[in-house]
């Protein structure tokens, strides 16, 4: 019980003491303590209501307890996928094959051979031009979006980025853009290889469930000069020698804007809001640094040795 609330009993327990010695009369006294009870119950009633005010309040500090959001490959979900891909293989009058999917995410990681050819995007006349193909595929998209993410994706939810005629087919990459920051690759992203007589040839999709993540980063772009300079990195040269580099300058850091990074851990994935830093020059690193917390997510090296 707060403070205040005790201090209020009190007072009023010293107004009992007073109206007794004071008042002998006994319907005096009754009625006193029916307006001290009404004061002790509005007191509880009113500190109960902040108490649970403290606990749902959504302050910034709340929505840092529970990051990095995470999307976990629970039986649900896994049900929820197999039911998706039942129900395509039925729209599209297919054998029952088994899905090839990406870990977690559960989506299309390649299209099954025994499927490659079988699904006609159009019944329009080919050889389809790039007009053609795109209808299809916003067709294709909006009916059997259930099976390319763990929740229906639309064109609304897409970038068309690149769109290939490569002699007899078609290779389309689409990026997920209801991300307020791009996915790190491979996530993210949509791929298909059409035939031009309207056949889907391939594909394969990391789009991720939408998550909701901090709208500005807590960690300061500049503060990552001073973390980084003086770092080493190890690498094996093409003749095999072990070699080491180290960050002599500003110069050899290069902050990126933010993205979003998802990092598989388990069964699992972390969602974290990055800064991509490039090191070196020429030979060249990336750096994952977590735009909320300071931690290193993960390098990756930019050269073959």
């Amino acid at each position: 019980m707060r403070p205040v609330s005790v201090r209020i009993i009190r007072l009023a327990s010293e107004r009992v003491n007073a109206t007794v010695l004071l008042l002998g009369n006994r319907d005096e006294i009754i009625k006193t303590m029916k307006g001290i009870g009404f004061i002790i119950c509005l007191t509880l009633l009113s500190g109960g209501c902040a108490s649970s005010g403290l606990v749902t309040t959504n302050t910034p500090q709340s929505q840092q307890s529970v990051y990095p959001p995470v999307i976990e490959d629970t039986p649900a979900r896994q049900q929820a996928a197999r039911e998706a891909w039942n129900q395509f293989l039925a729209d599209w009058n297919l054998p029952e094959v088994k899905a090839d999917l990406m870990p977690v995410l559960n989506s299309p990681r390649a299209l099954p051979s025994e499927l490659s050819g079988r699904i006609k995007l159009t019944t329009e006349l080919n050889p389809l031009g790039e007009t053609e193909v795109k209808e299809a595929l916003r067709q294709f998209i909006e009916r059997s979006g259930a099976v390319l993410c763990s929740y229906p994706v639309g064109l609304r939810d897409l970038s068309l980025v690149s769109f290939a005629d490569e002699g007899k087919f078609f290779r389309v990459v689409y990026w997920q853009a209801n991300y307020a920051y791009q996915l790190a690759e491979p996530y993210g992203e949509l791929r298909l290889v059409v035939a031009k007589n309207g056949e889907l040839l391939q594909w394969s999709s990391s789009l991720l469930p939408a998550v909701t993540l901090p709208a500005q980063p807590l960690v300061k772009p500049l503060s990552l000069y001073e973390k980084l300079l003086g770092r080493q990195f190890s690498y094996t040269t093409i003749a095999g020698q072990l070699q080491t580099y180290k960050v002599a300058s500003r110069d050899a850091i290069k902050i990126n804007d933010l993205i979003v990074y998802p990092k598989l851990e388990a069964n699992r994935l972390e969602i974290h809001l990055a800064y991509p830093v490039v090191i070196g020059d020429g030979m060249t690193w990336t750096i994952y640094v977590d735009a909320v917390t300071g931690a290193e997510l993960g390098v990756k090296q930019n050269f073959a040795s």
